[in-house]
């Protein structure tokens, strides 16, 4: 009978947050796909003959903060699964908090839907523009407390070390705080569109936190050349640019 109690003490002093998990993932995936029903074709179209420059100037806006939000919502997701590759255990505190930054992740359609229905010329667009960002920056900020609750109670694997943990603290910063400065620029020159382009900062400031904490991860052995991984990097960079562009280019149509 003792072995079997130390048995069970053991088994429940680590447990993987597979529910956790499930629930996060179950929640990304309905609101990835909230976020394309915004992409319709309108009826009123039908009054203009379907011209191409009607269809353009509808579905511009609309494709671009599609395209925004899936990519902000899925650099998120990357985030938090590169974040509980690490977590090992959970509690209470570790779910509500977690909880709390799927709440403003079901957020994200609503958010996008203020920044599409909105003429980024007008003059209110950076008050909409404030909107979606905020929700950018309190998902943001949750994602990180989030991390930072697991690591100050000890819910994560015992190899993260002090610099590993600091590393993904600072970096997931990084888009909350692109997003907050964006929303002064667009204050500053709302006809300026400059609240969406501060967003192009975010690689760039993420490249070069990276290459600070650079002994912070250990480098994977991979089996292409060097060249030819770097081929796979700038293909999907490449694609990400091409897709945005053409957004961007039918926002401005």
């Amino acid at each position: 009978m003792k072995d079997n109690s130390e048995r069970r003490l053991n088994v429940t002093q680590k447990r993987e947050p597979l529910r956790l998990l499930a629930l996060s993932d179950g929640l990304f995936a309905t609101v990835l796909t909230l976020l394309v029903l915004d992409l319709r074709i309108p009826e009123a179209l039908g009054s203009d003959g379907g011209s191409m420059t009607a269809f353009v100037k509808w579905v511009g806006p609309h494709l671009f903060s599609y395209l925004l939000t899936f990519w902000v919502a899925g650099t998120s997701w990357i985030t938090h699964h590169r974040d509980f590759d690490r977590v090992v255990d959970y509690d209470r505190g570790l779910l509500g908090y977690n909880l709390l930054f799927l709440l403003f992740i079901g957020l994200f359609p609503f958010s996008t839907a203020t920044i599409s229905l909105t003429n980024f010329k007008s003059d209110s667009y950076p008050f909409y523009w404030a909107i979606y960002a905020g929700n950018m920056i309190l998902a943001g900020i949750m994602l990180n407390l989030t991390w930072n609750y697991a690591v100050s109670h000890r819910l994560v694997t015992e190899e993260t070390t002090e610099l590993q943990s600091r590393h993904i603290t600072v970096r997931q910063l990084v888009t909350p705080v692109v997003f907050l400065i964006s929303i002064v620029a667009e204050y500053l020159d709302p006809q300026a569109f400059l609240g969406p382009y501060m967003l192009l900062v975010i690689p760039l400031v993420s490249w070069w936190v990276d290459r600070t904490f650079a002994g912070a991860e250990p480098k994977r052995p991979s089996s292409s050349p060097g060249w030819v991984e770097l081929m796979w990097r700038m293909g999907m960079v490449l694609m990400w640019l091409l897709i945005i562009g053409l957004a961007v280019w039918a926002m401005t149509f």
